[in-house]
C-alpha cells in the first residue's frame, strides 16, 4: 500500500471520528470527547487541516459541556483560523457560537452577543438552518442574562420555530427549557412546570442525561414553589441519581441543595442537614465558590432553628465572610452581613447586630448602584449588539432602559423601607441594653423626611411611563416632532427623579452618621442648627406615629452664640429627648382638652458669658413638684408602661455633666414645663 493511499485511509478514518463525535456531542459528550481527542491526534500526525478543524471543533465544545472554558478557547480559536484558511463558512460559523458561549460563560455579554451575530450571518448567508436555530437560542439566552426577558423571548420563540421545522427533537428541548426558566424567574411556576415537562420528554427521547438530569432538577424545584414537597423530593432524587452516573459533580450539588431546601421547608431538619453537608463538600472539589457561600447561609439559617447551635451558626457565618469577601461577591457579603446582624441580634450583642445590618445597607446600597450601572451597560451592550442588525429597534431600547430604570427606582424605595423597619426594630432592643433610647425616634423622624423626596420619585416615574406611551404612539403615526418634544419631558423628568433620589441618598447618609456610636471627640458645633435639627426629626417622629398631631413650634435663637466645643451626636441625643417628651406632653394634654387647646413648644438659645444656655418650654401637661426630685433618676418615667424606658433623662443628665454643664427643670405642674441645659461657651 502506498503513502497516498495510506494518507488517504487515515482521512478517511479522522472524517468518521468526527462525524461519530458530531452526533453524539449532545447527549453523550464523554464519547464525543474521546472520539474528537482521537480526531485530533491523527489529523496533527498527517497534517490534515479540514480534519483538525472539525475535531478541535467538536473537543473544544466538548471541554465548554464540562464546563472547562480555558481549555477550551484555544482549541476553538485554532479551529476557527483553520476554518478561515479552508474558507469553510458553516465551520467558522460553529466556532463563532461556541467562542461565543464561552465569552458568556465569563459575564462578557457584549462580546458574546457580537460572535454571535457573526456565527448568525455565516448561517444565513450559507443557508445553514439547524445552526441558526441554534444562535437564534444562544442569543436569546445572553439576552436572558442580560435582564431582558421580552427580547430573550422572541429569539427563544424563533429558535424553537426552527427546529419544529425541520423536526430536531432534542434542539426542541433547549429554547423550551430556558422559556420556561424566564417563566420561574417571573413567578410563574405553573407556566414554568408545563415547559419543564415538555423539554424533559424531549431530553429522554433522545437519551440527553445531562439535560434530562437539568430538567429533573428544574421540576423539582418548581414543584417546591408550589409547596409540594413529594412531587419536588422525588424528581431531585431522581436529578440526583442521573448526575452520579454521569459524573456531573456539578448536577450533583445543584440537586443536593435543593433536596436540601425542600426538606427543610418540610420540616425534615436530618435529611435538610445530610444533603447540604454533602453538596458543601462537593461544591469545594469544584471550586464553586458562590456555591459555597450559598451553603454555608443555608447552614447558618438551619442551625438557626434548632437550639444549642450557636457556635455553629458563627463557624458557617464566619466562612461565608471570608469567601465573599475573597470572591468579591457584594451580593453575597450582603446577605451575610444581614445573617450576622440576625444572628447578633438573637444573641443578645445589640451593639455588634448594629454593626452588621449598617455594613448590610452599605452593602445593599453598593449592590444597587451596582445594578443600575449594570443594567445600563446590559442595555447599551444590546444597543450596540443589534444596531448593525436591526436600525429600527434604537427608539424600542431607550424606551426599555427608562421603564427598567423606574423600576429600580421603586424596588430600591421598597428595598430602603424594609430596611428603616429592621434598623428601628433592631434599636428598640438597643435601648434597653445601651440606653440609646434616641435611635428609635430618629428613624421615624428620618423616614418621614425621606417619603417626600421618594413620592417626588414615584410621581414622576409614572408620569414617565405614561410620556414613553404617547412616545410610541406619535413614532407610530410619525409625529417626530411631537416625539422629539415628548422626549424632552421625559429627559426633564429623569433629571428631577435623579435629582429627589440624590436627596433621599443624603437622608439616609444623614441616618447613618446619627445612628453612628460616639466618637468621644469634642468638635465645634453649631448649636443653633443642631438644635433645629433635632426639632424638625422629633416632629416627624411624633407625626410619622400620630398623624392627627400638629403643634406650633417656635425658636428664638441668638446669632451671638455661634460654635461651641461638644460632642454633636451626644448632644442631640440630649436635644432628642427633651423634645419628644415636650411632644408626648402636648400630644396627651390635646387628647384630654380636645379644640380648645393649642399646643406650643417654643426652643431658645442664649448666650451669657462664658455658658451658652437652651431651653425648651412647653404648655402641656407639667410636672408635679413630688415628681421633680425623681425625673432624672435612671428608670423612672411618668409615661404608661410599655411606652418609657425611664433611661431618657437619666441619660441626658450624664451627657450634659460629661461636657461639664448642667440641666434643670422647672414646672407649674399644670401647664408650663422648662427643661435648660448649660453649657461652657
Amino acid at each position: 500500500m502506498d503513502n497516498e493511499t495510506i494518507v488517504q485511509a487515515l482521512q478517511d478514518k479522522i472524517d468518521q471520528l468526527n462525524m461519530q463525535a458530531w452526533d453524539v456531542r449532545v447527549y453523550d459528550s464523554l464519547k464525543s470527547f474521546e472520539l474528537s481527542k482521537e480526531s485530533v491526534e491523527l489529523a496533527r500526525s498527517i497534517n490534515y487541516h479540514s480534519g483538525l478543524a472539525h475535531g478541535l471543533k467538536s473537543l473544544g465544545f466538548s471541554y465548554i459541556r464540562i464546563a472547562k472554558n480555558n481549555e477550551a478557547l484555544p482549541l476553538l480559536q485554532e479551529a476557527l483560523a483553520l476554518f478561515e484558511s479552508l474558507n469553510d463558512l458553516k465551520g467558522q460559523a460553529v466556532a463563532y457560537e461556541y467562542l461565543a458561549i464561552i465569552q458568556r460563560n465569563w459575564g462578557n455579554f457584549g462580546t458574546a452577543l457580537e460572535l454571535l451575530f457573526k456565527a448568525l450571518e455565516l448561517s444565513e448567508q450559507t443557508e445553514f438552518v439547524e445552526n441558526a436555530g441554534t444562535e437564534y437560542y444562544h442569543i436569546g439566552v445572553t439576552y436572558k442574562y442580560l435582564g431582558n426577558f421580552e427580547k430573550a423571548l422572541d429569539w427563544l420563540y424563533k429558535s424553537l420555530s426552527v427546529y419544529r421545522e425541520i423536526n430536531n427533537r432534542l434542539f426542541q428541548s433547549y429554547p423550551i427549557n430556558v422559556i420556561g426558566s424566564i417563566y420561574f424567574e417571573n413567578g410563574d411556576y405553573t407556566q414554568a412546570l408545563e415547559y419543564y415537562q415538555e423539554g424533559l420528554i424531549l431530553r429522554q427521547e433522545s437519551q440527553d442525561k445531562l439535560g434530562e438530569a437539568g430538567s429533573l432538577d428544574n421540576i423539582g424545584f418548581t414543584y417546591f414553589k408550589l409547596n409540594d414537597y413529594p412531587q419536588a423530593i422525588d424528581y431531585c432524587t431522581r436529578s440526583l441519581a442521573i448526575s452520579e452516573s454521569t459524573g456531573d459533580k456539578r448536577s450533583q450539588a445543584n440537586a443536593m441543595q435543593h433536596l436540601a431546601e425542600i426538606y427543610k421547608q418540610a420540616g425534615d431538619a436530618v435529611q435538610a442537614t445530610k444533603f447540604s453537608n454533602h453538596s458543601l463538600q462537593m461544591r469545594k472539589q469544584i471550586g464553586d465558590k458562590r456555591g459555597e457561600t450559598e451553603i454555608l447561609l443555608f447552614l447558618a439559617s438551619l442551625d438557626k432553628e434548632q437550639p444549642g447551635k450557636s457556635h455553629e451558626i458563627s463557624g458557617w457565618l464566619g466562612d461565608a465572610l471570608v469567601i465573599s469577601e475573597e470572591i468579591k461577591g457584594l451580593d453575597l457579603l450582603s446577605k451575610t452581613r444581614f445573617a450576622l446582624y440576625e444572628y447578633y441580634k438573637q444573641e443578645g450583642k445589640f451593639k455588634e447586630a448594629i454593626e452588621q445590618l449598617e455594613l448590610h445597607i452599605e452593602s445593599e446600597k453598593e449592590l444597587h448602584k451596582n445594578t443600575i450601572n449594570q443594567k445600563m451597560l446590559n442595555l447599551e451592550i444590546s444597543h450596540k449588539a443589534e444596531k448593525a442588525k436591526k436600525e429600527t429597534d434604537t427608539i424600542r431600547l431607550r424606551n426599555e432602559e427608562l421603564n427598567e430604570l423606574n423600576a429600580e427606582i421603586r424596588q430600591q424605595k421598597e428595598k430602603l423601607e424594609i430596611t428603616l423597619a429592621d434598623l428601628k426594630s433592631t434599636q428598640a432592643q438597643l435601648i434597653q441594653s445601651e440606653k440609646m433610647a434616641s435611635l428609635g425616634e430618629l428613624t421615624a423622624g428620618i423616614a418621614h423626611e425621606i417619603q417626600n423626596p421618594l413620592n417626588f420619585v414615584n410621581n414622576f416615574s409614572e408620569v414617565n411611563t405614561e410620556l414613553i406611551d404617547e412616545l410610541k404612539s406619535e413614532l407610530k403615526s410619525g409625529n417626530n416632532q411631537e416625539a422629539i418634544s415628548l422626549a424632552d419631558d421625559i429627559q426633564e423628568n429623569e433629571q428631577k427623579i435623579n435629582h429627589h433620589g440624590k436627596r433621599a441618598d443624603a437622608i439616609v447618609k444623614g441616618m447613618l452618621e446619627h445612628s453612628k456610636a460616639s466618637t468621644g471627640r469634642k468638635e465645634p458645633t453649631e448649636i443653633n442648627a443642631l438644635a433645629q435639627e433635632y426639632l424638625r426629626l422629633s416632629y416627624h417622629g411624633m407625626r410619622a406615629k400620630d398623624k392627627e398631631f400638629n403643634a406650633e413650634i417656635r425658636t428664638e435663637f441668638d446669632e451671638a452664640v455661634g460654635k461651641i466645643n461638644i460632642i454633636p451626636q451626644d448632644i442631640g441625643r440630649v436635644l432628642l429627648n427633651l423634645y419628644n417628651n415636650a411632644f408626648y406632653a402636648l400630644a396627651e394634654k390635646k387628647k384630654a382638652q380636645g379644640e380648645n387647646y393649642e399646643p406650643t413648644i417654643l426652643v431658645s438659645s442664649k448666650k451669657i458669658n462664658d455658658k451658652v444656655e437652651i431651653s425648651v418650654k412647653d404648655n402641656g401637661m407639667g410636672i408635679s413638684q413630688k415628681l421633680m426630685d425623681k425625673i432624672f433618676q435612671p428608670f423612672f418615667t411618668t409615661k404608661p408602661t410599655g411606652q418609657g424606658t425611664g433611661l431618657g433623662l437619666s441619660l441626658a443628665f450624664d451627657i450634659i455633666k460629661t461636657h461639664g454643664g448642667e440641666i434643670t427643670v422647672e414646672s407649674n405642674g399644670e401647664d408650663r414645663t422648662v427643661f435648660c441645659i448649660s453649657l461652657p461657651a
